[in-house]
């Protein structure tokens, strides 16, 4: 039956707490979200394994597949249910099999090769998005119909799951680390470890010697999603996702810079190790900015040998020595043709340019 602790607050708003639990939520609210009477959830057929089936007022087979999070292959998973349902023809006395099976595709957002894949097949295919709005103390699951705009909703009862998840005993490799923060980030990371742990059921821990990982599936199978890893008494953060934006099935290690008060950032995928050369490029960036800041009076800057740089179309004066310059002007360069550059920006990057930006102003 479907949890009143199906809910979880992101950063883009509230979502359920795993698929399964909107499996349950929708496979409860089936009637009065789309008209439908469900025949069977998790039907196994020609080792496909379908999340429901249904069937409409004309008796037609409706097939729906749930997705938690932006999926690139919903059309090619309805496509072999399709087939596999089409061989054995299940619940023949409830459904019309001379009539087109609906495929459904439940998501809170559609790829763009989601529309390539259904533009160009000879099946028909509906696209519904999902969201969950708030409405004062309520809570509404909303379907939305990409193609003609209808919508339908149902109330979720809601308890946040946070509170109630029951969370295993941090590994000791962690608590020594831990214990050694300050208090406000001992209360960052076991925040930050709940909402990885609560993001899905099977969500598991794997510790090892100075990795935490987080992820599915045991041993080699594991599909990791995000990592505490030790360097040297510091505890780092690591996330693994898609590259390019997305637009690519590889998955890249990317290194979370914090201050474990709600800044964070992203700077570039890390193969091995903690980032040694972001490390670097951090230092020389940050040693360019700390020339400037101790830089002299703007009023005397003839005296105090400051220089013009001329980059991205117009020119400025900054202190520093001429020895810089080139160093300066190759990186604001890198600034200016970004996202040109594939290299990954840092917080120093955007500190530099800003400098560059407001010494121009004074002109």
């Amino acid at each position: 039956m479907f949890s009143n602790g199906a809910l979880i607050k992101s950063g883009l708003g509230w979502e359920f707490a795993s698929e399964e639990i909107l499996e349950d939520f929708l496979y409860e609210h089936l009637d009065i979200l789309l008209g439908l009477k469900v025949l069977d959830r998790q039907y196994i057929v020609n080792s496909q394994r379908c999340d429901i089936l249904a069937v409409d007022n004309q008796e037609k087979l409706v097939v729906l597949e749930l997705k938690n999070v932006e999926d690139r292959g919903i059309v090619q998973q309805l496509t072999r249910y399709y087939d596999a349902l089409l061989d054995e023809k299940p619940f023949s006395d409830k459904v019309d099999y001379r009539q087109p099976v609906r495929l459904v595709a439940i998501t809170p957002s559609f790829h763009r090769d989601n529309f390539t894949d259904r533009k160009y097949h000879t099946l028909d295919f509906q696209f519904l998005e999902f969201s969950v709005i708030q409405d004062g103390d309520n809570f509404y699951f909303c379907l939305k119909d990409i193609d003609n705009g209808e919508i339908s909703k149902a109330i979720i009862p809601y308890q946040e799951l946070e509170n109630d998840l029951d969370l295993p005993t941090p590994p000791t490799a962690l608590l020594k680390v831990v214990n050694n923060l300050d208090a406000q980030q001992q209360e960052e990371v076991s925040r930050i470890r709940k909402k990885i742990l609560g993001f899905d059921s099977r969500m598991q821990e794997f510790s090892s010697a100075g990795s935490i990982k987080y992820g599915i599936g045991t041993g080699k199978s594991s599909k990791f999603c995000a990592e505490f890893f030790l360097d040297k008494g510091e505890l780092i953060i690591f996330l693994w996702i898609p590259y390019k934006g997305g637009e690519s099935s590889r998955i890249g290690r990317a290194r979370i810079w914090t201050d474990w008060q709600d800044q964070a950032l992203i700077e570039g995928y890390v193969s091995s190790g903690v980032g040694t050369e972001i490390n670097r490029h951090k230092r020389s960036m940050q040693k360019l900015i700390e020339a400037i800041e101790k830089g002299g009076d703007w009023s005397r800057r003839w005296k105090y040998g400051w220089s013009e740089i001329t980059v991205g179309g117009y020119s400025c004066y900054l202190p520093i020595k001429e020895s810089m310059v080139y160093k300066y002007v190759k990186e604001v360069n890198k600034i200016i043709k970004y996202p040109k550059n594939i290299k990954p920006l840092t917080k120093e990057d955007m500190e530099l340019f800003k400098h560059y930006k407001n010494y121009g102003k004074q002109e």
